[in-house]
């Protein structure tokens, strides 16, 4: 089953608050990816707008400065090329509902679900320093009163690659 960002779910509309939040997240590390690639400032402005709109003004610098360590962290420690969307798209891709799905099983002490997110997510087991810059987010969202709703947090193993038929059970 795929995240629930992926499509429009009577329970998280877009009048509810925390569905704010789940985008704020999306996009925010859709710019950060973004400013990464560019190796320029103008989408870490977008970041800062994007949090900065539902967060405030006044939380939003420590909160970019949260977002870039993670966002880093999951550039530097992850094995494949990071997917998301241009900016300005509606909605969120799957790499970005795993990194809010990241978030929010950080911000909710769910270590499985956070372990399995974040291996999907980066796709190697090298996975302690995105769990840690992740929480280091969430509990930033979480001092400037932002919280994810807990049906954010995806099955991770429904958003795995497939296996190749047999590869498990050559011998």
């Amino acid at each position: 089953m795929a995240s629930r960002l992926h499509r429009i779910d009577p329970q998280l509309s877009p009048a509810r608050p925390d569905f704010r939040v789940a985008q704020m997240v999306g996009r925010s590390f859709r710019c950060g990816m973004l400013a990464r690639r560019e190796a320029s400032g103008l989408s870490w402005s977008f970041a800062w707008q994007e949090i900065a709109s539902v967060a405030g003004p006044a939380q939003a610098d420590h909160l970019v400065t949260a977002l870039g360590q993670f966002v880093e962290s999951v550039d530097r420690t992850a094995a494949r090329r990071i997917e998301v969307l241009p900016k300005g798209c509606p909605g969120l891709c799957r790499d970005e509902c795993l990194a809010v799905s990241i978030i929010a099983a950080s911000q909710l002490g769910a270590c499985p679900a956070l372990k399995a997110c974040v291996y999907a997510l980066i796709d190697c087991n090298n996975i302690e320093t995105c769990i840690a810059t992740a929480g280091t987010f969430s509990a930033a969202l979480h001092q400037a009163g932002q919280s994810l709703p807990p049906d954010v947090v995806c099955n991770a193993l429904a958003l795995l690659p497939p296996e190749p038929i047999g590869s498990r059970y050559n011998a």
